[in-house]
């Protein structure tokens, strides 16, 4: 009986993390987050920008870097972005350390 419950448990551990796995959000997804949240930035910006994005397969995190200063950190799971930071110097400590 115990073998039982050890596969179907991890049978759903498996399962939970391949639904997890396919539903992260990629950058094409963050761009149009940001676009209907903020609106289209304008092609004449003086700041050239790129983003950040660390990639954990089953969540990731993005982060818009302008110039030398870091926007506000998201959360992307399960196609939803959460904010995880107010941007500029409150850089998330924990993701320093997969840089």
């Amino acid at each position: 009986m115990k073998t039982r419950k050890r596969w179907v448990f991890g049978i759903a551990i498996i399962f939970v993390l391949l639904v997890l796995a396919f539903t992260n959000p990629n950058e094409k997804d963050y761009y149009d987050f940001t676009e209907k949240k903020y609106g289209k930035s304008p092609e004449d910006s003086l700041y050239m920008s790129e983003l950040e994005r660390i990639n954990f397969f089953v969540f990731s995190t993005y982060t818009p870097i302008f110039i030398t200063e870091h926007g506000i950190t998201h959360l992307g799971i399960m196609g939803k972005f959460f904010q995880i930071s107010d941007g500029q110097f409150d850089y998330p400590i924990w993701l320093r350390l997969f840089k």
